[in-house]
């Protein structure tokens, strides 16, 4: 049926666009490390489009990674074969290129 044929393009495109691997995952950030602090030591590299470091909810601190997602690929690579085992804040950071997160079972029941 034409709408499968739609998702499953859909899907398609989706997977061609990770694939361009433009997002960084920043392992092993000090506490003092802030989405501004992020952008700066990354920015040298090329234009960034975003910065994130989730927090957790529970007491309100980052986790101690982020993501940084650069204008073009090649950026992102310059970025990561740069700052990988480098030091921000005192602490050694991991830089690798970041993973689609995956859909667990259990994330994809409903709450109520």
């Amino acid at each position: 049926p034409p709408r499968q044929r739609l998702r499953k393009q859909w899907y398609q495109r989706r997977v061609r666009g990770m694939a361009n691997k433009k997002v960084l995952y920043v392992g092993g950030l000090a506490e003092e490390v802030n989405e501004k602090i992020l952008h700066s030591a990354f920015v040298v590299f090329g234009d960034v489009i975003d910065v994130n470091i989730p927090l957790d909810y529970a007491t309100n601190k980052h986790r101690g990674f982020g993501f940084v997602e650069f204008e073009s690929v090649d950026d992102c690579a310059a970025a990561m074969d740069n700052m990988n085992e480098s030091e921000i804040y005192g602490r050694t950071i991991r830089c690798n290129i970041a993973k689609p997160m995956k859909m667990s079972e259990r994330s994809m029941k409903a709450v109520w």
